[in-house]
């Protein structure tokens, strides 16, 4: 059984910009579930939201998260201290044992997904948008001075094709998702990514971050009602 902890308010950020303008601080739980010991021994903490069932997080062998997700949705998050300058390549494996439920990314209310990860940035005056300045002030108002600038994910999609790239629903122009497996790709098999942060933030936003903020996983199955069970091991950020 899950034990609720006290709020630690820098949590609040995170989930306030990867689920921006849909989910704000008063959808977010007044406290974070225990997600099992062994994982939360790995240094991740879970983020619910009010009104959503969670997703459950295990430790599925060494550096192996499993997640299954019950017409539910919730995600696990890491603090990250590296310097993508010199360690700008993250991979890690990751398997699906079910073909993903049918769904839309663009479209608000039909976005899940079975597995994702995401990257988020730290906030860049010189490189942000006009309308990113501009909307500044009310961010960090509402979410703190340490609020991500950008959040950059690698989804496991439905229908989807390979490499595109999709504006957030929630996020908008500050979340952009990039398409690494779809319905077609192999089930049940341990499945290697590899990507440059670097060169897909310049991409899809412009310029060269210099630091990455946080890591999460994450699986969206609240909106078709379904279930899914995915495993993720090995991340890691490398120089090559």
């Amino acid at each position: 059984m899950f034990k609720i902890k006290r709020l630690i308010p820098s949590w609040y950020i995170i989930a306030g910009l990867v689920f921006f303008v849909h989910y704000n601080i008063s959808h977010l739980k007044s406290g974070f579930a225990e997600i099992s010991e062994s994982v939360e021994k790995l240094g991740w903490r879970e983020i619910q939201f009010v009104d959503k069932k969670s997703n459950r997080f295990s430790e599925c062998g060494q550096g192996c998260i499993q997640v299954e997700s019950d017409s539910a949705v919730s995600m696990i998050q890491r603090s990250l201290k590296i310097d993508i300058t010199e360690k700008k390549f993250l991979s890690w494996e990751w398997k699906l044992a079910g073909p993903p439920a049918p769904s839309d990314l663009a479209r608000k209310g039909k976005d899940d997904r079975p597995l994702a990860v995401y990257i988020t940035f730290p906030f860049d005056y010189q490189n942000a948008s006009m309308s990113e300045r501009a909307m500044r002030p009310l961010l960090e108002f509402r979410y703190g001075s340490d609020a991500p600038g950008r959040v950059l994910s690698y989804i496991w999609a439905s229908a989807e094709s390979k490499g595109k790239v999709i504006e957030s629903p929630f996020g908008g122009a500050q979340h952009k998702m990039i398409v690494k497996r779809n319905n077609q790709s192999r089930l049940g098999a341990w499945l290697e990514e590899k990507v440059d942060i670097v060169a897909d933030y310049k991409d899809v936003f412009g310029g060269e971050p210099k630091s990455v903020s946080h890591i999460l996983i994450s699986s969206d199955t609240d909106d078709t009602l379904s279930f899914t069970s995915g495993f993720v091991k090995n991340m890691q950020f490398t120089p090559h």
